[in-house]
């Protein structure tokens, strides 16, 4: 096994500070803008619901906003790892997304099927990271114009930007809610080390990333 070279309470640092910092950023700036936006959207209730999410949707906007051009313009080199990972697919990769990586039959079935072994992100996660980069991206772009620069854009413009603002954001919210935090919940080690400290167990990384023990990190000597 990849880990064996290691003592059982080793740990390993999965994610940096930078990164675990622009994940706070984002669950608090996504999705309260995400969920404000729904009641936006649907206007359930009285205007002064509709004018607090209004609120709430806005300062989300801000937070989500500043999250991405500090990641982008101080972390670029986790930037850069990141594309040059979720763009690199192989025949496992189309394996481990064949199966969902084995979790239907896990939750559903109780049955554990093999699967490919991964590096430090799965097949998912690329796809999901891909689909969040560009959505996110989408989603700022087109909210700040509506927000913003309203009374210098064209109507139809304005129009298409709020259906993109609009359909984006509800695929992302779907996307990143049933997928991304139902799955680190369900793997409850990943979301603690993402949220916590940033280390988890050696043997727990390679449970889920074999490949990224086995080849990348390096036992510390005594």
């Amino acid at each position: 096994m990849a880990h064996d070279q290691y003592d059982d309470n080793a740990v390993v640092l999965k994610h940096s500070l930078s990164t675990r910092i622009f994940h706070w950023g984002l669950i608090l700036g996504f999705l309260p803008a995400a969920l404000t936006g729904i009641i936006i959207w649907l206007k359930p209730g009285s205007e002064d619901l509709v004018g607090l999410a209004m609120k709430i949707h806005i300062v989300g906007a801000w937070i989500l906003s500043i999250s991405c051009v500090y990641f982008f313009l101080f972390c670029y080199k986790r930037v850069v790892a990141f594309w040059r990972t979720a763009f690199n697919w192989t025949a496992d990769d189309i394996k481990w997304m064949s199966v969902s990586g084995g979790y239907p039959h896990k939750i559903f079935l109780g049955k554990t099927i093999p699967v490919p072994p991964m590096g430090k992100m799965n097949s998912g996660q690329k796809m999901l990271g891909i689909m969040v980069f560009f959505g996110t991206l989408v989603v700022i772009v087109s909210g700040w114009l509506l927000y913003a620069f309203l009374p210098m854009v064209p109507k139809e413009i304005a129009h298409y930007a709020d259906l993109l603002h609009l359909f984006v954001g509800l695929f992302l919210t779907l996307a990143i809610i049933c997928g991304h935090i139902v799955l680190s919940v369900y793997n409850w080690g990943e979301c603690v080390c993402m949220f916590g400290d940033g280390t988890m167990k050696v043997s727990e990384a390679a449970h889920h990333n074999e490949l990224w023990v086995k080849n990348e990190i390096e036992p510390v000597k005594k």
